[in-house]
């Protein structure tokens, strides 16, 4: 008895410290649609590399609804939207007074968009791929 109880607390242990990982460390994603990716890879996130982010890095953005994209710009350069020059600005909002708020030019495959840095969850890395 003695034994099965200690089983079942180191099965518990273990179990509550894989939840842990899973949630904010590291987290694996499936592709849901052809965008940067083939529909279906699967990515891993690091959720605790922070830093300053580089082009053509794959990264897992959004609060709600995730998705991931590829750097393809960062702050301070200029892009041409529409035929007329922008430079991505070096602060991403006013409210925000951190010393990490600049946002990147993201392409998500199907368009870009500027994501906050604050925004962005972490570096993706591809996995695997499954056809199914």
């Amino acid at each position: 008895m003695r034994q099965l109880r200690a089983w079942f607390i180191t099965l518990g242990v273990a179990l509550l410290i894989v939840i842990a990982v899973r949630t904010y460390v590291f987290a694996i994603y499936r592709v849901p649609a052809a965008s940067v990716l083939r529909q279906g890879d699967r990515i891993m996130v690091n959720m605790l590399a922070h830093g300053d982010y580089k082009r053509g890095e794959l990264v897992v953005f959004g609060k709600q609804m995730k998705r991931l994209g590829r750097i393809k710009a960062v702050p301070g350069d200029t892009i041409i939207v529409s035929k007329k020059q922008f430079v991505i600005p070096m602060v991403c909002c006013k409210k925000c007074r951190c010393e990490h708020c600049f946002a990147y030019l993201v392409n998500t495959g199907d368009g870009q968009t500027l994501v906050p840095y604050h925004d962005i969850i972490g570096p993706a890395m591809r996995l695997f791929y499954l056809p199914f």
